[in-house]
């Protein structure tokens, strides 16, 4: 099989363990017990993005655009790391001692686990960006699926014993575990490249930080979309058990769509090194190469199955064919948006994708507001999230052709 397909395969294995693990949690614990876990997971993800920044993309950036090698970055992201860690101890020692002044009820422990995860899952998407162009797709897929698998392994004793309590300390082991993993890796390639001559070299930190910036902010607003729109559920009315649903509904979204995320890596990688600015024919070819037309028939057939034993794989009072269904579309719409995205940021056009991030979460979580004064959170979410994913495709299409130009005019 090719490394592409089984990248594919690989990170396929991640999605299937993050379902599987909310399917866990709300068949063990209960659907509030989900909801609490979708809002936990969503909130600790989006405060990731935040800590990183946007600077795994400008990592990239410095490897495939400046031709910076990995020993030159690896220095830095050690350093930044520290201090991240640092940092993230300092706000949880204030939290600890500053909240009883304000007369609210203790800080449950879960949000300090929760929080002492962040900085862990953070170096864990540092090191991961650092590998791609040195260790190859599929170890690089091996990683991307880490944390996922991890948490489903630790979640299945924590299940079983019927331990709330445990689920932040599963998000807490699993990062801890990638991130150690993923260091180990980059270390042995960036030895291994000290070992053949490729030493470290300057570079630019005003470079890294203009990429960081520009991409940071797109980068937040998206993670904070899932987790603004399940939070907004429940302001709106919406009981802890049907945040739960939606939660779950989410997963099916993430499950279509998250193969983009599968497929970016190597589109990136093409359209970074490419003379010329890749358009969509360029795109259909090299999907077309890395995939023939019987693995892309498997891989809608599983998918296509999946989807269809979703409802009664679900606990009771969760199955909704119109939730499976529109986050079902929802989730092959944004296929194309990530990918039209990934050119984008191959093309270092950032500034169109942060308007693109912003108009996701504005989009979705406004959709969300109106559609639930009228229908329940299980119905309004799917559906606000379908028209997200209409608006963004026609507006990334319409923007590709002007970005191309504007790319082949600034090479010219």
């Amino acid at each position: 099989m090719r490394p592409a397909l089984w990248s594919v395969a690989i990170q396929a294995a991640g999605s299937a363990a993050t379902l599987a693990a909310a399917l866990l949690v709300a068949h063990e614990l209960g659907l509030a017990a989900q909801g609490e876990f979708g809002l936990l997971r969503s909130w600790t993800d989006a405060a990731v993005t935040l800590a990183v920044l946007g600077f795994p993309q400008a990592l990239l950036h410095l490897q495939y655009r400046a031709g910076v090698p990995i020993a030159a970055l690896r220095g830095w992201v050690r350093r930044y790391v520290v201090a991240l860690i640092g940092g993230v101890a300092l706000l949880m020692l204030a939290a600890w001692i500053a909240w009883p002044a304000t007369g609210r009820a203790p800080l449950p422990p879960l949000v300090f686990v929760a929080a002492a995860a962040v900085p862990l899952a953070a170096a864990h998407l540092l090191w991961r960006a650092l590998a791609l162009r040195e260790v190859g797709i599929v170890p690089y897929a091996l990683l991307t699926v880490a944390p996922a698998l991890l948490i489903l392994i630790v979640l299945l004793p924590i299940c079983l014993a019927g331990w709330r309590g445990g689920l932040a300390w599963a998000l807490f082991a699993a990062s801890a575990a990638a991130a150690l993993v993923s260091g180990a890796l980059v270390r042995r390639a960036a030895h291994r490249r000290a070992e053949a001559g490729d030493a470290a070299t300057a570079w630019s930190q005003r470079a890294l930080w203009s990429v960081s910036v520009e991409t940071g902010g797109q980068n937040v607003l998206t993670a904070l979309t899932p987790a603004v729109v399940l939070s907004l559920a429940g302001a709106l009315g919406g009981p802890l058990a049907q945040v739960g649903i939606v939660s779950l509904g989410l997963h099916v979204y993430q499950l279509f769509g998250v193969t983009a995320a599968y497929v970016a890596p190597l589109v990136y990688d093409r359209a970074a090194r490419a003379d010329r600015p890749l358009g969509g024919r360029e795109l259909a070819a090299l999907l077309r190469a890395n995939a023939t037309p019987r693995v892309l028939f498997g891989l809608v057939a599983v998918v296509g199955l999946g989807a269809g034993l979703m409802p009664s794989l679900w606990p009771a009072g969760a199955a909704s064919a119109l939730l499976v269904v529109a986050m079902a579309l929802a989730g092959a719409l944004s296929m194309g948006v990530r990918l039209l995205v990934t050119l984008l940021l191959a093309r270092g056009a950032f500034r169109p994708l942060t308007f693109n991030a912003l108009g996701r979460l504005a989009t979705a979580s406004g959709t969300t507001a109106a559609l639930m004064q009228a229908w329940p959170a299980t119905v309004a979410v799917p559906l606000a999230l379908l028209v997200t994913e209409v608006v963004l495709l026609v507006w990334l299409l319409r923007l590709l052709p002007t970005s191309r130009r504007e790319a082949q005019r600034s090479t010219a």
